[in-house]
C-alpha cells in the first residue's frame, strides 16, 4: 500500500482543527495539527506535509505570514496550501492565487467532507 497523504492542519480553533484531524485521519490521511502560526511553520517545514489547511486569523502569526515564509523554504515554495478562513474577502483570494494556493474556503461555506474533497484533488495533483 502506498504511503498515506500528509495534511496539516493549522487553526487556532481548537475544535475545528481537532476535527479536520479527526476527519481526515479517518479519510486514510496522516493528519496533524498546529495551534498556531509559529507552530504551524515549524512543523510545516519539519514535517514536509503533502497538504496545508491553514487558517488566515492566529495568534503569533497569521496565515499570510506563515505562508510568505514557507515559500521562502525550498520545499515549501510549491507546498500545497489551501488557505480555510472565516473571512470571505476578494483581496485575500487574490493574494491567494498570487502565492499559488490551491484553494480558498471561507470556513461557514464548506462541510467537512467537501474540504475533504479539496484536500484529496490537492494531494493528488
Amino acid at each position: 500500500m502506498a504511503d498515506k497523504k500528509k495534511v496539516l492542519v493549522i487553526d487556532d480553533d481548537d475544535n475545528l482543527r481537532t476535527v479536520l484531524v479527526d476527519k481526515l485521519n479517518a479519510s486514510g490521511y496522516e493528519a496533524d495539527g498546529a495551534m498556531d502560526g509559529e507552530d504551524g511553520l515549524t512543523k510545516a517545514l519539519a514535517q514536509h506535509p503533502d497538504v496545508v489547511l491553514l487558517d488566515v486569523m492566529m495568534p503569533k502569526m497569521d496565515g499570510w505570514e506563515v505562508l510568505q515564509n514557507m515559500r521562502e523554504d525550498a520545499w515549501g515554495k510549491s507546498a500545497k496550501v489551501i488557505m480555510l478562513t472565516v473571512l470571505e474577502n476578494l483581496d485575500h483570494v487574490a493574494r491567494g492565487v498570487e502565492m499559488h494556493i490551491e484553494g480558498y474556503l471561507v470556513k461557514t461555506n464548506w462541510s467537512l467532507d467537501d474540504i475533504v474533497k479539496h484536500v484529496e484533488e490537492a494531494a493528488n495533483k
